[in-house]
């Protein structure tokens, strides 16, 4: 089965609130009108850390040092997603985001994290990464 690498990073405010965005609303993307971490598909010649910083830049704007946290596999349609994820602190509140793709963004507390549709099987790894 194909292997797609792929980069997302769990951003952190100096409240312990995590950032999702809130994906587009159009039935032809995977998790339309879910929420998410920032991140995407590493691309040809790229690291997982390079995609992760490109999709830092390009999803929200920012430009942040970034730490490793965990690998792990997860199944997609047709492929096998190797899922690098990175942390990522910024020690305000409400940085300066520019929204870049996506309709919202938002941080959220450990509990309402709970209650939201959370895409790509991010909520487990959220539940891991706050309750661990």
């Amino acid at each position: 089965m194909k292997r797609l690498p792929c980069a997302s990073i769990v951003i952190e405010n100096s409240k312990k609130e995590l950032l999702l965005l809130l994906r587009d609303d159009k039935p032809d993307i995977p998790c339309p009108n879910h929420w998410s971490l920032v991140g995407g598909a590493v691309e040809e010649g790229e690291t997982p850390e390079e995609a992760a910083h490109r999709e830092l830049f390009e999803e929200i704007g920012l430009k942040m040092a970034l730490a490793f946290w965990k690998k792990y596999d997860r199944p997609y349609p047709q492929a096998i997603v190797e899922q690098y994820i990175y942390i990522g602190k910024v020690n305000v509140e409400k940085p300066n985001i520019l929204l870049g793709e996506g309709q919202d963004f938002r941080f959220f507390r450990a509990e309402e994290i709970k209650s939201l549709k959370i895409g790509f099987g991010f909520d487990d790894l959220l539940s891991e990464y706050l309750y661990s």
